[in-house]
């Protein structure tokens, strides 16, 4: 192996972190200016649950998964295990008051984020986007992928 492509390959694996199922606590996330519908969405609670090599690419939007059965057609390209963590980090969420529960699939790679933002897309969707990881470190060897589900104020996922 030549020496540049061996600097290559080390800064690449340096910068990839690793971990398997973290859920991350409940934050005070996201942050808009007023919520409702057609304003910036309003996260007030948000559970990250990561998991490596658990399949699936990012979502474009997130999703309601308020019921079950929203919630099982959500997670049913995860790997199980994943799919287990991420309607038990839903469950400890609940959403009430005319509050929303949402999820989306905002990373995958070898950065594991700590939190998102949600922002409103001309047409009107939801979009979590995690937040830049401050300072990559771990060597990555498999993608792990990282399911953001966040409680949003009420009307967050309309468009109005």
């Amino acid at each position: 192996m030549h020496l540049p492509v061996a600097a290559l390959l080390t800064a690449t694996l340096a910068a990839c972190g690793g971990g398997t199922g973290d859920e991350r606590a409940e934050g005070d996330a996201g942050a808009g200016t007023g919520g409702g519908a057609g304003g910036t969405p309003v996260v007030l609670r948000e559970r990250l649950v990561t998991a490596t090599d658990a399949g699936e690419a990012p979502d474009e939007v997130a999703v309601p998964v308020g019921d079950d059965a929203a919630l099982a057609e959500f997670t049913a390209d995860l790997s199980d295990g994943f799919a287990g963590e991420v309607a038990e980090a839903a469950a400890a969420l609940e959403a009430g008051g005319g509050e929303e529960l949402a999820a989306q699939v905002v990373a995958v790679g070898c950065d594991e984020p700590t939190s998102v933002r949600a922002r409103r897309t001309p047409e009107g969707a939801v979009v979590l986007e995690a937040a830049q990881v401050p300072s990559p470190g771990r060597q990555c060897f498999a993608p792990m992928t990282t399911v953001a589900v966040v409680v949003l104020e009420a009307g967050g996922l309309s468009a109005g």
